[in-house]
């Protein structure tokens, strides 16, 4: 879970064309968008007097979850295959907002894989799989939680998850005496702070275990799947932080039995995502080499850009610098619509402008959909291969 980044991808998707219209393409070779290229000097983190967390990386994190406000979209220098950009939205009401949290997109994830050293054997074409099971286990905690605040709380619906943290070397109570007992300690520990309709904060930690013993019956989840992946249960229950929260641990199994209440039903969630109303016919898939060639061009050519991206220090910029990204992929991927966005740039008309940016982001957005079967073929063989 996350924020919207402001990249390449993410300003495809807010739609129309992000940057000013009287932007002018430079040569095909370098970045087809010039920028400031003023030196910078003095502090390089600029703050606005409030108080702001920065991670060791010099960016600039978001408390309530503790990740990038703007998440690195760019791929990986060692990557080999294109992964997709975009993110699915949870069914997890975010605290503070109308809104839910935003789940990372593969590029992201991959990326936050490798920057943790925990990558180097995780190959493209098995990173749809992982982010399934990581946005399905989310979904499965927050089922728990709400289940939870229903039986102790009917009279407060409508809870939202504030923020959040992963704790992984930290043992709750529960998971060291299960420790000391020899049923061994989970993988993974969250502690998420709920917001109550009454403006209560209560904090809930969560442990995940893994039995590998069921694990060959795993299969790759949809959002809100039950039971897909057995292998990997968790255990979601308030902290006893105080006595209201060690009320609710000794009255939820009570209430529980009394009331006849069954567990958490994920599947019931379903019903709150938006299903696409029109189903896209699957393209013709790419060949392997097809992908590789391609992707090889984009970051040998677009490597300027990347780095502009990587570097730009305001929301003008960062748009600029985005679409530029987006137009040097276009001349390698489809390179008619980005002619055609090129043309309208020059003439200035604004519909032009927008109507050619969309076609080109839909250009490139097919180019992924075809390379995915690629990746997926890859990886098979890639994996039978170490076997």
């Amino acid at each position: 879970m996350g924020n919207q980044a402001s990249t390449p991808a993410a300003a495809s998707q807010q739609g129309g064309c992000p940057v000013q219209h009287d932007a002018k393409a430079a040569s095909p070779e370098g970045c087809p968008v010039q920028h400031d290229a003023a030196a910078k000097t003095g502090c390089p983190v600029v703050t606005d007097g409030k108080s702001e967390v920065y991670n060791v990386y010099g960016q600039r994190i978001d408390p309530s979850n503790m990740m990038p406000y703007n998440p690195n979209q760019d791929p990986d220098a060692e990557q080999r295959y294109p992964l997709p950009q975009d993110r699915v939205q949870s069914t997890i009401p975010k605290g503070g907002t109308e809104g839910t949290w935003l789940y990372p997109s593969e590029q992201m994830f991959f990326n936050a894989l490798r920057r943790k050293n925990k990558g180097e054997d995780v190959h493209e074409g098995d990173v749809k799989a992982i982010v399934s099971i990581h946005n399905n286990m989310n979904e499965r905690a927050w089922a728990q939680v709400e289940h939870y605040e229903a039986v102790c709380h009917p009279d407060l619906p409508g809870s939202k998850l504030l923020k959040f943290c992963g704790r992984p070397d930290k043992l709750t109570p529960i998971a060291w005496v299960k420790k000391m007992m020899g049923f061994g300690e989970p993988f993974d520990r969250h502690d998420w702070t709920v917001l109550r309709a009454d403006n209560t904060q209560v904090r809930y930690v969560i442990d995940y275990y893994f039995d590998d013993d069921k694990s060959a019956q795993d299969q790759v989840p949809e959002l809100h799947s039950a039971d897909k992946v057995k292998s990997i249960s968790m255990y979601a229950r308030p902290a006893v932080d105080s006595v209201g929260a060690l009320v609710d641990r000794i009255k939820f199994p009570v209430m529980s039995f009394i009331e006849g209440m069954t567990g958490p039903d994920i599947t019931a969630r379903s019903a709150l995502v938006e299903r696409a109303q029109e189903e896209k016919d699957a393209p013709e898939p790419l060949s392997v080499q097809e992908v590789e060639d391609t992707f090889a061009k984009v970051k040998s050519t677009c490597k300027n850009c990347m780095q502009e991206v990587k570097t730009c220090s305001n929301d003008v910029q960062c748009s600029q610098a985005a679409m530029a990204l987006q137009l040097c992929m276009g001349r390698i991927i489809c390179p008619p619509q980005a002619a055609a966005f090129t043309k309208a740039l020059d003439s200035g008309d604004e519909t032009a402008v927008d109507a050619a940016f969309e076609a080109m982001n839909s250009g490139l957005e097919l180019f992924q959909e075809r390379s995915a079967s690629a990746m997926q073929e890859q990886a098979v063989r890639e994996s039978l291969a170490k076997n």
